[in-house]
């Protein structure tokens, strides 16, 4: 089959006056791709400023910068790449001081993200990926039916830590971040490249063959509810079709947000709030 890849990406503002941590990156060269899409974790609770709320977008921007032109080109596989960026992280912290040694899970924790990143591999057509965390990859077919979902481990855990209500929220978040995130030897954890070794365990590779006509969205957890609505999957396969300027693009799916989170938020469906960060792409 003959590759015409059509591209979307979108990014929005969440609505809880925090930073945007979101990050998304499409790299070409010649005839392949290179896609990724990173979710900064913010840090909070601080002894100073308790209330304080601390972006860790300089992690999700590093990581997309770099892994979206290393598979584009094809110079290193994608376990080399997640690698790869992780050292840059690691490198980040460290300009801001943030090592090992002075890391305390709360105010100054790591600059890290959860992130997603593929590319398309031909003869046969398939998208190779790999995710660690919340962020993930969605394909779906023309009849707008799902054809694969990866999974999300960190949802559920996050309902478990809002049951620790035996514990203060900075006994919660110190539990999360240094006894839970990146920790192989549990058999429940969640990971995010914080630059630590360890996160390079939690990352998940795989692959989707992929049908003429599938769209394949990467997304970030602020996405995420939407995903299950037939009418989301129509309008974001629409857009990829029409032959219209990305800024009408965008305000078209804006404006599809804006219709739908009041109407999730009545069936009770829960962050509908937060940073979303889409790419999306069909091969024709």
């Amino acid at each position: 089959m003959a590759q015409r890849v059509r591209v979307f990406s979108y990014i929005q503002d969440n609505e809880r006056s925090k930073p945007n941590d979101d990050c998304g990156s499409v790299a070409r060269f010649q005839n392949s791709w290179g896609f990724s899409v990173a979710d900064g974790v913010s840090r909070t609770i601080s002894e100073n400023q308790p209330n304080a709320i601390f972006s860790s977008y300089p992690a999700a921007e590093t990581f997309c910068h770099r892994t979206a032109r290393l598979l584009a080109v094809g110079s290193r596989t994608l376990h080399e790449t997640f690698a790869y960026a992780n050292v840059c992280i690691r490198r980040v912290n460290e300009a801001v001081g943030i090592t090992p040694e002075t890391v305390d899970y709360l105010g100054r924790d790591y600059l890290c993200c959860t992130a997603v990143a593929g590319t398309i591999l031909t003869d046969p057509n398939r998208f190779a990926y790999g995710c660690i965390g919340d962020c993930g990859v969605f394909v779906y077919d023309e009849g707008f039916f799902p054809v694969f979902l990866s999974e999300n481990p960190v949802g559920i855990l996050e309902s478990f830590r809002e049951g620790w209500r035996f514990l203060d929220d900075r006994e919660r978040y110190l539990f999360w971040r240094k006894e839970l995130r990146n920790r192989a030897s549990r058999r429940m954890t969640y990971g995010a490249l914080t630059g630590e070794p360890s996160a390079l365990a939690q990352v998940k590779y795989g692959y989707v063959d992929l049908q003429e006509g599938d769209t394949v969205v990467l997304f970030s957890d602020g996405v995420y509810p939407f995903i299950f609505e037939r009418f989301f999957r129509m309008q974001v396969a629409g857009l990829l079709n029409m032959e219209t300027t990305v800024e009408e693009k965008c305000t078209m799916l804006r404006q599809y947000f804006d219709v739908a989170t009041p109407e999730l938020a009545v069936r009770g469906v829960r962050n509908l709030d937060d940073d979303r960060t889409l790419i999306a792409f069909v091969i024709k």
